[in-house]
């Protein structure tokens, strides 16, 4: 009986391996579906009680909406600029983790990341083990918005596998500097100090880092660069002291942002969580 028992036992777990491979045998990479889905199950699990949020940062404020794609959750966003950079990060340069994966997780791109996702293995990213995800081509999730015959440059995800949250982005991408003169950029972005928001893991740190910014201005336009930054710096030290600080936080940050990249041959900016409302019913 205890044979018969142990052989039902090991024939179920057979089936079942073999069942779960089988599920995601029609993507190109297995692993990588795995991973995704992975991701995706934690993820449903930690908004099953939340039908709408709000992220509020210095820049802008983020309302997420719970809708559903054929019975599984995901969140419409809606952006409210409030400055330049937010003007930017509205066009999408910005991202919290729950944004990040609620984009992921609309209607036809999940599937594109599955279909089109590779398993690169494991990195270490502040002391946690992260599975890396690469996409080659991130026409594959823009198609699901619009219609783009040219390949716009690859993608590359680091979930943790301790909360399986985004902690890092890595963009791989040719952008056309003068006509002909084509190059390389490769934006990072990192999400830090996740939170747990009434199950949702947030971050409330969430840099963005350019290297190599300096290679795509010509001489002449750093030294241009550099002799306007000289002039307004000179104006500034002329100015009131009230009037000087109301103007430096009109600019919100980007005139240190344009000295690093003139001096450091790079740009980071930062968006910082200030407030989370969950269940606002906004």
């Amino acid at each position: 009986m205890k044979k018969l028992q142990k052989y039902f036992i090991y024939s179920l777990l057979t089936i079942l391996f073999f069942t779960s491979k089988a599920a995601f045998s029609q993507y190109n990479d297995p692993r990588a579906a795995e991973m995704l889905e992975q991701v995706r199950a934690h993820y449903e699990r930690s908004v099953r009680e939340i039908d709408d949020y709000k992220i509020v940062t210095s820049n802008f404020t983020t309302h997420y909406h719970k809708e559903y794609d054929n019975g599984r959750p995901y969140f419409a966003s809606k952006v409210e600029t409030e400055s330049f950079w937010g003007s930017i990060s509205g066009l999408g340069m910005h991202s919290t983790s729950p944004m990040v994966d609620a984009d992921f997780f609309s209607p036809g791109v999940f599937e594109h990341l599955l279909m089109h996702s590779r398993y690169m293995g494991t990195e270490r990213i502040d002391d946690l083990n992260t599975h890396v995800i690469f996409i080659d081509d991130m026409r594959v999730l823009m198609e699901a918005f619009d219609d783009m015959d040219e390949p716009i440059g690859s993608l590359s995800l680091f979930f943790d596998d301790e909360h399986w949250v985004l902690r890092k982005m890595k963009f791989s991408a040719m952008a056309e500097i003068e006509e002909g003169d084509v190059r390389q950029i490769e934006p990072v972005m990192r999400m830090k100090d996740y939170r747990n928001i009434d199950g949702l893991m947030i971050p409330f740190r969430t840099t963005i880092t350019v290297h190599g910014l300096s290679d795509y201005l010509s001489d002449a336009e750093r030294e241009e660069a550099m002799a306007a930054l000289e002039e307004l710096e000179k104006e500034l030290e002329q100015m009131p002291a009230e009037q000087r600080n109301m103007l430096e936080q009109m600019m919100g940050g980007q005139l240190d942002q344009l000295r690093q990249m003139l001096a450091d041959d790079m740009i980071e900016f930062a968006i910082e969580v200030k407030e989370v409302h969950v269940n606002t019913g906004e």
